[in-house]
């Protein structure tokens, strides 16, 4: 019976959907960092770092994908050279054979660019994302830079307050509650309306109110501070000093 909040509205996306081997290595990506364009632009206007659901709940895997944003004409996409040059050999045979008009007309740019999600994201420096499906509920930060896939969900903040909130018991048990169940009933699938949406947080501290309206509540500084505690100890524990 759990509804939509107003105050949730606008924050909780899926990620981008290719429809198309548009993922290249990291190597190759590197190379084509380097390479000159005739419109005098670099490559990394469309190379980005790519991050799918294994690179949450494993170790990441350093996959680039060539990305040609939400409404890029081909003309344009044509001067970024050899990754327009990979686009036409391996991509578009495939988007010309399928039904949807708009994959055909435009198989240059992924089926679902999502562009709510760039938009939202643009003015942060990070973001929070989880795994679709996962045993597990957990959130890392992602840099903007880093382009997620559609089996991410992307909460679109960036304060460890709200980073803090979601790894509570309290929106734990929510999402387990909320969920849908994939394979043997042993992963959750959390979504964005049902897990998300319907999550009632803490009075002053939602998703609605911008970071620095809180930042002098003692709530949302023991949060943020046990939340900072928490990615501390775990990025350390995956990635030791030493190492």
């Amino acid at each position: 019976q759990a509804k939509p909040l107003l105050e949730n509205a606008g924050v909780s996306f899926i990620g981008t959907q290719k429809n198309g081997p548009f993922a290249i290595p990291d190597y190759l990506a590197r190379q084509w960092l380097k390479l000159p364009n005739p419109n005098g632009r670099p490559n990394s206007d469309v190379l980005r770092p790519w991050a799918n659901g294994m690179d949450i709940t494993r170790r990441y895997s350093d996959m680039w994908i060539i990305d040609f944003g939400v409404d890029m004409p081909e003309a344009q996409a044509a001067l970024y050279e050899t990754p327009f040059e990979y686009v036409v050999k391996h991509v578009k045979p495939i988007r010309k054979t399928v039904r949807r008009d708009g994959h055909r007309k435009y198989w240059w740019r992924y089926g679902e660019t999502r562009p709510g999600l760039r938009r939202t994201i643009a003015p942060l420096d990070r973001f929070i994302a989880t795994s679709m499906v996962s045993k597990y509920r957990f959130f890392i930060w992602l840099p903007k830079i880093q382009l997620p896939e559609n089996l991410v969900v992307v909460i679109a903040r960036s304060d460890d307050t709200t980073f803090g909130i979601l790894h509570s018991r309290f929106h734990e048990l929510w999402a387990l509650r909320t969920c849908t169940w994939l394979g043997k009933g042993n992963d959750s699938r959390y979504t964005p309306t049902t897990c998300f949406e319907t999550f009632p947080f803490p009075n002053g501290l939602q998703p609605s109110i911008p970071a620095s309206a809180y930042a002098d509540d003692p709530r949302a500084q023991a949060i943020a501070a046990a939340a900072q505690k928490l990615n501390e100890l775990r990025e350390n524990w995956l990635n030791p000093p030493q190492w």
